[in-house]
């Protein structure tokens, strides 16, 4: 393909030499390319040296022009307010929190260096300085298959139908919820109980918090 290109190039170039005062629909029509690949070469082969053989290769798409970097002050900065909170904030800043602050930074402001205005920028120099770390995602595993009736699963469930002024105990929220005790390796429902007496709470083994009964009749049931 490089090939087919760099002919075309090298006619077109024949022909600005024999015909300098072409058109670019004429040149256009003569090399079978469109008008604006005509104007965009024509341009670059008047531009340099039309002996040099070198002008008929394609050009790096790469980047040229050098990237924008923070000024060392700026992100110096940045991680010492990460680290020492400024005017007496009680919290550990975070971007838009040092969003805010660095304008008001007397050094930077003597300075007078450019400063990020986007809380992303100050996320990703954040990052950048190790001051947040991205947790690693933990790949997912099934869990191990339960035999019937070997493992209860307990959990609750708000009853939406029933509105606050019903309740007989003056509750604004959960006012009726249904107790639900399931099978973990069939997945059958076993039992099923509302009430309006579920509201004291524990913490199960995994940090969880679920409402507890007041009553423990459903355990004999089962």
């Amino acid at each position: 393909m490089e090939e087919e290109w760099m002919r075309d190039r090298s006619l077109l170039r024949d022909l600005l030499r024999q015909h300098p005062q072409a058109s670019p629909q004429e040149l256009a029509r003569m090399t079978g390319r469109s008008v604006s690949w005509v104007k965009k070469w024509r341009k670059r082969l008047t531009e340099d040296d039309l002996h040099d053989p070198s002008v008929l290769c394609s050009r790096s798409r790469a980047h040229h022009a050098p990237y924008f970097r923070w000024d060392v002050r700026v992100i110096q900065r940045i991680v010492e307010m990460r680290l020492s909170p400024p005017e007496n904030l009680k919290r550990v800043p975070g971007p838009r929190a040092l969003l805010y602050y660095l304008p008001r930074d007397p050094e930077l402001q003597a300075a007078q260096v450019p400063l990020p205005r986007s809380s992303r920028t100050i996320w990703k120099i954040l990052h950048i300085t190790g001051c947040l770390v991205t947790r690693s995602k933990e790949l997912p595993y099934p869990n191990e298959l339960r035999e019937p009736l070997e493992e209860i699963q307990m959990d609750f469930k708000d009853v939406g139908s029933v509105s606050p002024e019903q309740s007989s105990q003056g509750k604004r929220q959960h006012v009726i919820e249904v107790c639900n005790f399931v099978d973990a390796g069939t997945s059958i429902a076993l039992l099923a109980q509302a009430r309006e007496d579920f509201h004291e709470s524990f913490r199960t083994g995994n940090g969880d918090h679920l409402l507890a009964p007041l009553w423990t009749s459903a355990s004999d049931d089962l």
